[in-house]
């Protein structure tokens, strides 16, 4: 699967954090448990967050 990134990128990493953190929790009210979530740190020093889905065969 591909990555899904998140439009806005953050100027710290704990803002980034809790936004994945957010992603994560509402994706488990749903049902879904196969969620990858990740922060991520680009050249510029901003932050970022994407997720996939896990494929488990």
């Amino acid at each position: 699967m591909t990555w899904v990134y998140e439009a806005r990128l953050y100027d710290s990493k704990s803002v980034a954090s809790y936004v994945a953190m957010c992603i994560r929790d509402d994706h488990l009210q749903s049902g879904n448990t196969d969620l990858r979530v990740q922060v991520y740190k680009t050249r510029r020093g901003n932050y970022g967050v994407r997720y996939r889905r896990n494929i488990s065969v």
